[in-house]
């Protein structure tokens, strides 16, 4: 049995929601290949969460990571696959299985554009986006933390050990740091690059946050001042500031400056896995999300005001979101332990109302759409004999006005292919 599988059955945690399995990468601006796809579609119902099952060959899904195709790739750990997923939820996977010496956890992806996988083993795995697959020995011998592997400033692949944080060039050369004396034994060790182009990386075990300079391999340790922290994840916030989420403390989260101020913050609330802040990501807004072991939820974290707003996806029975990885169209991708990968449509079209009804022909009601960012709509009647459909007064209005017996629906659509029928009944 892997560690992270010992870790969910042995550590516990807290906080009000939160699990999110994928792993930080660079600014996306590193990737200016990336396309832009069209939103989810909402399926005709203005729905804030689209679901996918994708029958993988495993159903224990765990790390994402917003491809360089554009498209949501994500691990199916019980299968050593890596799988993409596309918006329209068909997939493709790619084995692994040759060369893997652990469970792949963690995942981002290189300034070569293909992905680094560590798997809890003493060796990275590389795989391209058609399926080539190489390992890298590292030349310690050392395993792979739990949690992290990030691009660094420098173009090179950054992930941790439990006793070094150490990179991988694109060639595939790598080199390891040793912590300072008296860290070791990083089990979970979230990374990231930070605002100041810095590698910043949590210890774990020793309850401390980390700074690599990626030209030189210092490193300067910062000690969290609460005890029993045990950080995990690390995520960069639109602040500039990374954020770090404790695994065995009360419901607690903290951030550390570029100059290496720390403080922590109780949130309130509490779950009760380990899988709790464990993964967790930067979303398509800038800020930190991460998704739940115990409580099935996903959260958000406001970086202004440290307030967290919990989102609940609609998971089967026995499922639990375990990762999180922001999409090219601009909504939080959810994979989870039980076989279901969820979209969370962060601006989701309303309109409203969805239902009209009219006593007789020759009335009129108008229906309002609202969609952050968008201006244009067009509404189009299943038939006009029944009730028609014409601008309002304004843009995000539209006058229906019955025309005989029967039933149809109004379709509103935006420019990118999401639609919301109204349903229309005339007396």
């Amino acid at each position: 049995m892997s560690a992270r599988h010992l870790a969910i059955l042995a550590v516990a945690c807290a906080l009000p929601g939160c699990s999110l399995s994928g792993e930080q990468t660079w600014p996306d601006a590193a990737y200016s290949t990336y396309r832009t796809a069209p939103l989810v579609e909402q399926k005709g119902k203005g729905a804030q969460w689209i679901q996918f099952t994708p029958h993988t060959v495993g159903a224990l899904y765990s790390a994402m990571a917003l491809g360089p195709d554009g498209n949501v790739w994500f691990i199916d750990e019980d299968a050593d696959r890596l799988v993409r997923i596309s918006t329209n939820g068909s997939i493709k996977e790619l084995s692994f299985e040759s060369v893997a010496g652990g469970s792949g956890v963690s995942m981002t992806v290189g300034a070569d554009k293909d992905f680094y996988i560590g798997n809890e083993s003493t060796s990275i795995i590389r795989v391209t986006v058609k399926g080539k697959v190489q390992a890298f020995p590292i030349p310690s011998g050392d395993n792979t933390s739990v949690d992290g592997m990030a691009l660094g400033s420098d173009g090179n692949v950054w992930f941790a050990e439990f006793n070094h944080i150490a990179k991988i060039t694109p060639s595939g050369k790598i080199t390891e740091f040793a912590y300072p004396s008296g860290y070791s034994t990083n089990q979970y060790g979230g990374v990231t690059t930070g605002s100041d182009g810095n590698v910043w990386f949590a210890e774990s075990l020793d309850n401390a946050i980390g700074r690599v300079v990626p030209s030189t391999g210092k490193i300067t340790m910062f000690p969290i001042p609460v005890s029993s922290c045990t950080p995990a994840a690390v995520v960069l916030g639109s602040d500039k500031n990374v954020w770090f989420f404790c695994l065995s403390n009360g419901p607690l989260l903290g951030n550390i400056t570029p100059q290496g101020k720390v403080a922590t913050f109780a949130i309130g609330g509490a779950f009760g896995s380990n899988e709790t802040e464990q993964f967790c990501a930067r979303g398509p807004d800038g800020e930190p999300w991460c998704a739940s072991g115990s409580d099935g939820t996903v959260f958000r974290i406001d970086t202004t005001s440290h307030k967290i707003t919990t989102f609940t996806p609609p998971l089967g029975a026995g499922a639990r979101p375990d990762a999180v990885a922001p999409g090219s169209d601009g909504n939080l991708w959810v994979d989870s332990v039980g076989g279901d990968i969820d979209v969370l449509v962060t601006n989701p079209m309303t309109v409203t109302p969805t239902k009209l009804s009219f006593s007789a022909p020759g009335e009129k009601k108008s229906v309002s759409v609202s969609e952050a960012g968008t201006s244009t709509w067009t509404a189009k009647s299943s038939n006009a004999a029944v009730a028609t459909v014409v601008q309002g007064s304004s843009k995000a209005s539209f006058s229906v006005s019955s025309v005989g017996k029967g039933s149809c629906k109004i379709t509103i659509s935006d420019t990118v292919g999401n639609w919301v029928a109204v349903k229309v009944t005339v007396m």
